[in-house]
């Protein structure tokens, strides 16, 4: 073999021009030129059998692209419901213009304060109709029996004694009469006082009691305006979970339209995850070069 024919296959192997001399003394190693210019392409190509997939995706991107931008024309917030809007107007009513039947109540409240007399007063005090009538007949009692009683007696006395102008009869008759005038006197003083004390105890009673309502009614006056506000807080509470599963369902049917529009999409994105894995791809790689 000659130094061309061993260049040649030198060449061949190493792809290229390799060395540039075999060794020139026992020893001595071989020595290769430096490459030149040597390049190489890789060409991706998909298979035969993805191609009808590949088409399929490209159209669809396209169509995809071109669709025009489509509105969900359906309602997406719930309306105020009619328990709502009973409920508000019903609230509105109370801050304008108070609770019928708690501005009764309150107007009671301010009126026994007001006027002092928060208490019923007791019908039977005052004035006693029946009192003069008693004394009246405690009197005619005590007349009557001086006159059944004691005044036969001093007359019999003075007739037995022969003599009506006997100073110690007219004493006697007279000392009768002044103790009849005290006894009636006494009688209705006594009976005028005991009406008294009873009226005085009525008097007290019913400012005990006064006293004792308007405490309860200061206690109460607030509590009438914040019912009636409790009642329509409570109803509209109420009327606000008919609003929040009706907002729900405008939610659902939302989120289904957004469903169905993104479905394209999402078919879209497993078509190129086919090609984006790699699976039946191929690859060809073309190498050239060369050396002095």
């Amino acid at each position: 073999m000659n130094i061309d024919t061993l260049h040649e296959h030198l060449d061949a192997e190493f792809g290229g021009p390799a060395f540039g001399a075999i060794p020139r003394f026992s020893g001595d190693a071989l020595r290769p030129h430096k490459g030149g210019g040597g390049s190489s392409t890789t060409t991706q190509s998909i298979p035969q059998e993805l191609k009808p997939l590949a088409s399929a995706y490209a159209t669809k991107a396209m169509d995809l692209s071109n669709q025009p931008y489509q509105p969900y024309w359906g309602q997406q917030v719930a309306g105020m419901n009619d328990f709502q809007n009973s409920a508000t107007a019903r609230l509105g009513q109370i801050f304008n213009n108070g609770d019928s039947s708690m501005n009764a109540a309150r107007n009671a409240v301010t009126a026994g304060l007001t006027s002092g007399s928060a208490a019923t007063k007791n019908p039977y005090s005052g004035s006693n109709p029946y009192l003069q009538q008693n004394i009246d007949a405690a009197m005619g009692d005590i007349t009557r029996n001086y006159n059944d009683a004691i005044a036969p007696g001093l007359t019999t006395q003075m007739v037995n004694s022969g003599s009506f102008g006997n100073t110690g009869n007219q004493a006697a008759t007279q000392n009768s009469l002044n103790d009849l005038t005290k006894n009636l006197a006494n009688t209705a003083s006594n009976m005028r006082m005991q009406d008294y004390t009873a009226q005085q105890q009525l008097a007290e009673n019913y400012a005990n009691r006064n006293d004792q309502m308007k405490s309860q009614m200061l206690g109460l006056a607030p509590g009438y305006e914040s019912q009636g506000m409790n009642v329509a807080n409570n109803f509209m509470n109420a009327a606000n979970m008919y609003q929040d599963n009706q907002q729900q369902q405008l939610d659902t049917q939302y989120q289904s339209f957004l469903d169905q529009q993104n479905l394209p999409y999402k078919q879209l994105a497993a078509m190129s995850g086919v090609f984006g894995s790699g699976i039946g791809q191929t690859s060809t790689t073309k190498s050239s070069g060369g050396g002095k």
